[in-house]
């Protein structure tokens, strides 16, 4: 199979599934009627793949596996850094939204895109200049995002390692189930 049919086999399966839960029977079926026949076990390690990236969910209903499309949220990148944000600490929003869009783009920020992520203001911060500026200024217009002439081009003043790590750590949980990998430490720790 070449990367089409893959892509092909993936969309005709989200396609197929829908808002639905379908067996693996189902789906092969589903997919013979389209004109693929994919060979049971080809499609079952298919479809474990799926599972593992994140893209649709399995669960065991004896004696069959059922899927269902994984619904991802169709949020832009300000809105989930907003999201990440407030959830570490409210008052301090809008450094925290800095920090992540600074340490995510590799440049300066405008207050434009702060506002996008619907923060406070940031209060840890410099004004600078970049021979960059109207290049940076084209490319959030080519995706979408107007910037006015006259916006303030930010960075962080101070860039604490520990806290954009902690941010990137919940902003990456945002975005993908990753609790699989993961064991959680129950150990109660002792009052001193």
């Amino acid at each position: 199979m070449n990367n089409l049919d893959e892509k092909r086999i993936m969309d005709i399966i989200f396609d197929d599934i829908g808002s639905e839960e379908k067996s693996i029977t189902g789906i092969q079926k589903s997919l013979e009627k389209k004109g693929l026949n994919i060979h049971r076990l080809v499609l079952t390690g298919y479809l474990r793949a799926l599972t593992e990236m994140g893209m649709i969910n399995e669960k065991e209903i004896k004696p069959a596996k059922i899927y269902s499309i994984i619904k991802r949220n169709d949020k832009d990148i300000y809105s989930m850094v907003g999201e990440v944000a407030r959830m570490d600490d409210e008052e301090e929003s809008g450094n925290n939204a800095l920090l992540l869009l600074y340490s995510l783009f590799d440049r300066p920020v405008f207050m434009r895109e702060l506002e996008k992520c619907n923060v406070s203001q940031p209060r840890d911060y410099r004004i600078v200049t970049s021979s960059y500026r109207s290049e940076y200024i084209k490319k959030l217009d080519e995706a979408g995002l107007k910037i006015p002439k006259s916006n303030q081009l930010i960075e962080p003043q101070n860039i604490d390692r520990l806290k954009l790590i902690s941010l990137l750590k919940n902003f990456i949980f945002q975005q993908y189930d990753l609790k699989k990998y993961c064991v959680s430490n129950n150990n109660q720790q002792r009052l001193d």
